[in-house]
């Protein structure tokens, strides 16, 4: 016959979770590697803003041109300082693009949308991290019917409203237009 051992009951412990010293430093080391990964994302998040903004400026430039040439006349595009109005209105003077856009087929070519001009395209205002400006008051963009920026050559300043020196030119998106037509999406500054 086999004698039996008997074995103390603080050999049989069995795990039951994290202690509250385990838990702790877990949070600890968590929260260090999040400091440490929180800027790096924000730069990522805000490129990523930035780059996705600047395409969908150049894809509304390159419909403009398109449809000046499907149409044979021209085309406008311009900034609307009220995408939500219930007739939006080409801005006068301005060089904040951000407030959204508009484009429509400009019959009488005075950069104005009126009543009787067909609106084509309404893009309502930006995400309000990111800032769009095209310098020098230029609020509105005309192509011709073969597809020329009419007397208009542009570059539009796409970057995050949150835009410091340490960013530097990496969070910046550059939209030219040429009076050819063409439209580039070049990274850093214009």
């Amino acid at each position: 016959m086999q004698r039996m051992h008997h074995v103390p009951s603080s050999f049989c412990r069995v795990s039951r979770g994290f202690t509250w010293v385990e838990l702790l430093v877990t949070l600890v080391i968590l929260g260090i590697l999040s400091a440490l990964g929180a800027p790096g994302l924000r730069a990522l998040l805000e490129q990523r803003a930035v780059s996705t903004q600047a395409g969908a400026l150049a894809d509304a430039l390159r419909l403009t041109r398109a449809e000046a040439v499907k149409r044979r006349q021209r085309v406008t595009i311009c900034n609307t300082p009220n995408a939500d109005a219930t007739t939006p209105v080409c801005a006068s003077a301005s060089t904040n693009w951000s407030t959204g856009w508009l484009i429509f087929a400009d019959a009488n070519g005075n950069k104005v949308r009126e009543d009787h001009e067909t609106l084509l395209h309404l893009q309502q205002a930006l995400t309000p991290t990111v800032g769009l400006t095209l310098p020098h008051n230029k609020p509105a963009i005309t192509f011709g019917g073969v597809g020329l920026a009419v007397a208009n050559n542009a570059s539009f300043l796409v970057q995050p409203l949150s835009f410091t020196t340490s960013a530097t030119s990496t969070a910046q998106r550059c939209v030219r237009l040429a009076v050819s037509g063409r439209v580039r999406v070049l990274q850093g500054a214009c």
